[in-house]
């Protein structure tokens, strides 16, 4: 059986019925955890076992594990900090912000790697320009170049790991105010200003070879009429323009962004024929039996390939005596107390 293309989550700590039932179904190719679906290293350990054990192959386990206000996971694991902190260390210390990223992008994908997770949806490449809420703090810098250079880092961290990433939220979700959880963003800039400034972290990560890219629900006015989720031209440009190979994912089309241009299942139709290759569909269960019943989503050979070099095994460290880890936990407790004292100052 191959894997499908939609991405969905489960209710509680353990499987239910239903969810056996919905992760059975040829559409689905994976699954991505949340808080809610956390208590504990081996409770979570156990549920994502069972959930890989529903199918061969088997399904993808995705969660977001940013730091500070976005990480899923946290007892017994490190508390993160929000990677804007490095900004502000690269201000006064670059080689020592560049250096602390590397090492928290490897920190974040060691732990998942010895939980069971295959992905992990960061990092968030946008640029902070002072305007959203609901990216405050979640983004590395002001500057497209000092996004650029710490995200480098970062991701070469993460890859040291085998946990494979998404990046986040293209081409960039920074410039506008709104939340796309709650109703449709929009950025009223020209193409030239989004293509020179925010697309430059994403061609540093496709350089990388980043594994996945996901679309942001944002409405650019000046450039196209439908969101990049929806937008073959926004994806045309990340095909051929910035050549990029790896897998396309929606953001959660449950989001509010999206709800003028279509029903959920709708607005899955038109994902994949704009170029989405992977789409979450979240916190509806409903929608996604809906959705099970009406569209194919089973995924095609050459998507199939890239999902299955998703799949990782899992590591069995012991987390409490690995000494990089340890080491690295150091370096970020001085990261925020340094930090805090500026600030204060």
């Amino acid at each position: 059986m191959n894997l499908g293309k939609l991405i969905v989550d489960i209710d509680g700590i353990t499987l239910s019925s239903n969810d056996y039932d919905v992760l059975t179904h040829p559409n689905i190719g994976g699954v991505i955890l949340f808080s809610r679906n956390f208590t504990s290293i081996q409770q979570i350990k156990k549920l994502i076992s069972d959930i890989k054990s529903i199918r061969s192959p088997s399904l993808i386990i995705y969660v977001d594990q940013e730091g500070q206000k976005v990480q899923r996971f946290r007892d017994g694991l490190t508390d993160l900090p929000s990677v804007s902190l490095l900004g502000e260390k690269y201000k006064a210390d670059p080689d020592d912000a560049i250096e602390l990223s590397r090492n928290l992008g490897w920190l974040i994908n060691y732990e998942l790697s010895t939980l069971g997770v295959d992905v992990n949806t960061t990092p968030v490449l946008d640029i902070e320009y002072s305007k959203s809420t609901i990216m405050e703090n979640r983004c590395f810098a002001e500057t497209p170049k000092i996004v650029s250079i710490l995200s480098e880092a970062y991701i070469r961290g993460l890859k040291e790991t085998g946990l494979s990433s998404i990046c986040k939220h293209y081409p960039g979700h920074g410039y506008a105010k709104a939340d796309s959880h709650e109703i449709l963003p929009e950025d009223n800039r020209d193409f030239k200003t989004i293509y020179t400034d925010d697309l430059l972290p994403y061609k540093k990560a496709i350089n990388q070879n980043i594994e996945g890219i996901m679309t942001s629900h944002v409405l650019y006015k000046n450039v196209d009429e439908f969101p990049p989720t929806l937008s073959r031209k926004w994806l045309q440009i990340l095909r051929n323009d910035l050549r990029y190979r790896g897998l396309i994912y929606t953001d959660d089309l449950s989001m509010k962004a999206l709800e003028k241009f279509g029903s959920i299942d709708d607005n899955v139709i038109k994902s994949l024929e704009a170029g989405c290759d992977c789409i979450f569909v979240c916190n509806n269960r409903n929608i996604v039996e809906k959705i099970l019943d009406n569209i194919n989503l089973e995924g095609d050979y050459d998507i199939n390939q890239k999902m299955l070099k998703l799949q990782t095994k899992l590591n069995k460290d012991n987390l409490s005596k690995n000494k990089k880890r340890l080491n690295i936990i150091d370096k970020i407790k001085n990261l925020r107390i340094k930090n805090q004292m500026e600030i204060n100052l």
